[in-house]
């Protein structure tokens, strides 16, 4: 009988329902694979026919559209499994995943899965799960592009990308988030010279608190409060 601890990959919310027998069957398809920082797991356009979970550290989802610079899209952290649209599609890698910090993921070949999933049709209702929290992940970003001011458009991404909103995964989540003021103004749509003054302004608030390269969230609910505002 399998029962993972909350903090283990496969106790992941996609993977809830599925039986302890079915999952231990699962997870024994896995092999794990380290990345040092900044290291790509999967390339766009590249082979991708894999599932990954991440284990420790974090994954960072590149984005390249209409032929523009590769910019931030999203952060994974630890509990969150991605790559999964890539290998049920036929596709290669729709974007570019890479690391941050020292990761380690567990990565299942989706043959071998597919295998698993025909002798266990529950597995095939979880990826469903899966690809469907992914989704509603892209439309909850995208939806935030819609808020009215930058000043919201910069704390709903804060929150997003430390897991405090939008994600439904039940990953790991985070106060402190790596991000230039050049990432925060590609995914807020803002320019970059309005970055720093809506930053400093919920810093003074007691909301953020900056540091080099990085963001700290100091009051998550007051944070969410102020998108509202």
């Amino acid at each position: 009988m399998v029962n993972p601890p909350l903090n283990d990959v496969f106790a992941a919310a996609w993977l809830q329902g599925v039986s302890d027998r079915v999952l231990g069957e699962f997870a024994a398809l896995g092999d794990e694979v380290s990345f040092a920082d900044k290291s790509v797991v999967y390339a766009q356009d590249a082979e991708q026919t894999c599932l990954w979970g991440v284990i420790s550290g974090q994954v960072r989802v590149m984005v390249t559209l209409n032929e523009l610079e590769t910019i931030l899209g999203h952060i994974h952290h630890a509990g969150a499994w991605l790559g999964e649209s890539e290998p049920v599609l036929s596709l290669p890698g729709l974007v570019e995943m890479r690391s941050s910090g020292e990761t380690t993921l567990v990565r299942i070949l989706y043959a071998r899965f597919r295998a698993l999933a025909n002798r266990h049709p529950e597995l095939w209702e979880a990826l469903a799960r899966l690809a469907s929290m992914n989704q509603l992940l892209a439309m909850s970003a995208a939806n935030d592009l819609a808020l009215r001011t930058g000043r919201q458009r910069i704390a709903a991404t804060l929150l997003r990308l430390g897991g405090h909103r939008g994600v439904l995964q039940r990953s790991a989540t985070t106060r402190t988030i790596s991000i230039t003021q050049q990432e925060l103004s590609d995914l807020a749509n803002l320019a970059p010279s309005k970055v720093s003054p809506h930053l400093k302004f919920l810093e003074g608030k007691n909301l953020i608190r900056l540091g080099y390269g990085k963001v700290t969230i100091t009051d998550i609910d007051g944070l969410s409060s102020s998108i509202d505002g």
